[in-house]
C-alpha cells in the first residue's frame, strides 16, 4: 500500500494524552500523521510532544508567526486521506455540526474533502445531553463516522458512557476506513510484513465465520407465562459487533434480548432452549468459531399447558421441570475440523473454579468467567469484569490435561472485553490448528 496521510485533531479533554498512543499506532501501521490541536488541548499535552514524534510542525493557530504555512487550514485539509479527531469534546462536535469555523481545527473540518472519523470523550451527562446527541446525529447524516465512547469510570469519578474507546479499537476502525489490513500482536496493532490482501474493511478475523448465541431463553409454562433470566444480550452483541469490525462473517442466534442487534450481522431468532439448540446445530457446519454467550435455561417445564393456567383459588402451583439439551457440550462434540469453541461462565461464587471445571468437562478452548454479583458486572450493564481461561498455546487438543492460562481483566466496557476475547481467539488460531477430538464430554 502507499503511505496514507492522516490528520489527527486533538481537542481539550483529559483523554488528550491518549492521542499520543493513537498517533504511534498509526505510524507503526505505516501512516504519515500530521497533528492539529485546539488551544485547550495544549493545556493537557504540549505540542512539542507531537512535534518530537512526527518531526512536523504542530498547528494550533493559523495566524501564529511560527506557522510555516499561512493558509494551513486549506493545505492541511486537502493533503490528508482521513481526518481523525481524538478525543473529541462536546464543543468541537457542536462546532462541526453547525458549521462554526473559529479556530484551526474547525476551519480544517469545513475545508476538508477527506473522510472524517470522530472519537468522543466527555462526562456522561454531557454525552447524553439532547443537544450533543442532536449534533452527533446531524454529523452522521453528513457522513461523519463515530467511534462511540464506552462505559466505565470517568475522570470525574462517575461511572457511565463517555470514556474514550480503547486506542487499539480507534486505530483499527480508522485503518478499516482506509482499507488498511492491520495485524494484531497481543492486542496491539503493528505493521505486518505479510499482511493479508485488503478487503472491504479487512482485518485480522477476515476468513472466520463466527457463530454466537446471545441473550436469554424463555421456557413456556403456558401461552402467557414463562421461565427466563436477566440476560440482556449486551455482551453477546458486543462480541458480534467487534467480530464484524475485525472482518469476520458473523451469525447470531439470539434469544430474548433487551437491546437491538448490531448492523451487518445475520440474526436468527430462537426463543426457547430447544429452538436455540436446533438453530445452532443447523448453522454449525458453516462456522469456524463458536461463542456461546447466551444464558440458556438449564431446565424447562416438562408439560407446558396449551391454555392459560387459572389460579382457581390455589395458593401454590407445582411445576415439573426437565433438563434442556446442553448446547455448548453438543457443539464441542460435533465441532468441525479446527473449530474454536468459546463458552461463558456467569457465576456467583468460586467463579474461576467452576469455569475451569466447565472448560475441562465440555472440552472448550476458551471460557470467559465473570462474577455476576461484582459491582459493574452482571446482567444488563454496559461494563464487565472477567477472567479469560484459555487453552495453553501449543496444546493440540481441547479438553486436554494442560492447565489453562488465566487472564484476569479489570472493569471495562463490554465492547473492550469483546475485543480481548477475540484477541485470545486469534492467538489460538495463529499458534496451532485446534484439531480438537470429538470427545464424549458432556
Amino acid at each position: 500500500m502507499g503511505k496514507y496521510k492522516i490528520g489527527l485533531g486533538v481537542t481539550g479533554g483529559i483523554a488528550a494524552y491518549k492521542a499520543i498512543e493513537v498517533m504511534r499506532l498509526l505510524q507503526k501501521a505505516g501512516c504519515d500523521v500530521s497533528v492539529a490541536m485546539t488551544r485547550h488541548a495544549t493545556e493537557f499535552v504540549r505540542p512539542l510532544t507531537f512535534r518530537a514524534l512526527t518531526d512536523k510542525h504542530v498547528i494550533v493557530d493559523d495566524y501564529d508567526p511560527a506557522n510555516p504555512d499561512p493558509i494551513a487550514h486549506i493545505n492541511f485539509s486537502q493533503e490528508i486521506d482521513l481526518l481523525l479527531i481524538v478525543p473529541a469534546t462536546a464543543n468541537i462536535i457542536a462546532k462541526f455540526a453547525n458549521g462554526i469555523a473559529d479556530d484551526f481545527l474547525s476551519s480544517t473540518y469545513l475545508a476538508s474533502t477527506a473522510p472524517v472519523m470522530i472519537a468522543p470523550a466527555m462526562n456522561v451527562t454531557m454525552w447524553e445531553q439532547a443537544a450533543t446527541q442532536r449534533n452527533i446525529e446531524r454529523l452522521k447524516a453528513d457522513g461523519v463516522r463515530f467511534v462511540e465512547p464506552v462505559a466505565g469510570e470517568l475522570a470525574c469519578k462517575t461511572v457511565g458512557t463517555g470514556k474514550l474507546e480503547d486506542v487499539e479499537n480507534i486505530v483499527r476502525q480508522a485503518l478499516a476506513v482506509l482499507s488498511v489490513p492491520p495485524a494484531v500482536a497481543g492486542g496491539v496493532l503493528r505493521p505486518s510484513e505479510k499482511a493479508p490482501p485488503a478487503t472491504a474493511g479487512g482485518t485480522d478475523l477476515a476468513g472466520e465465520h463466527i457463530l454466537i448465541t446471545v441473550g436469554g431463553t424463555r421456557e413456556a409454562i403456558d401461552p402467557v407465562r414463562f421461565i427466563s433470566n436477566h440476560s440482556s444480550g449486551k455482551m453477546g452483541f458486543a462480541v458480534a459487533a467487534a467480530a464484524r469490525d475485525r472482518g469476520a462473517k458473523v451469525t447470531v442466534v439470539a434469544g430474548a434480548t433487551l437491546v437491538e442487534p448490531p448492523e451487518n450481522v445475520r440474526v436468527v431468532r430462537a426463543i426457547s432452549a430447544e429452538e436455540m439448540h436446533a438453530a445452532v446445530m443447523k448453522e454449525l457446519p458453516e462456522a469456524t468459531v463458536f461463542i456461546g454467550s447466551a444464558a440458556v435455561a438449564d431446565y424447562a417445564p416438562a408439560n407446558a399447558s396449551g391454555a392459560k393456567i387459572k389460579k382457581d383459588g390455589r395458593d401454590f402451583m407445582i411445576l415439573e421441570l426437565k433438563k434442556t439439551r446442553d448446547i455448548l457440550a453438543d457443539v464441542a462434540k460435533n465441532r468441525t475440523a479446527n473449530m474454536i469453541v468459546v463458552g461463558f461462565a456467569a457465576e456467583t461464587n468460586d467463579v474461576v473454579g467452576y469455569a475451569r471445571s466447565k472448560m475441562e468437562k465440555k472440552g472448550l478452548d476458551i471460557v470467559v468467567a465473570n462474577d455476576i454479583t461484582a459491582k459493574g458486572a452482571g446482567f444488563n450493564t454496559d461494563t464487565n469484569i472477567a477472567t479469560i481461561l484459555t487453552r495453553a498455546v501449543g496444546s493440540a487438543n481441547a479438553g486436554s490435561s494442560d492447565i489453562p492460562v488465566e487472564i484476569e481483566l479489570p472493569l471495562m466496557s463490554k465492547r473492550e472485553l469483546a475485543d480481548k476475547i477475540l484477541d485470545e481467539i486469534i492467538k489460538l488460531r495463529n499458534a496451532v490448528p485446534v484439531n480438537a477430538a470429538k470427545s464424549g464430554n458432556s
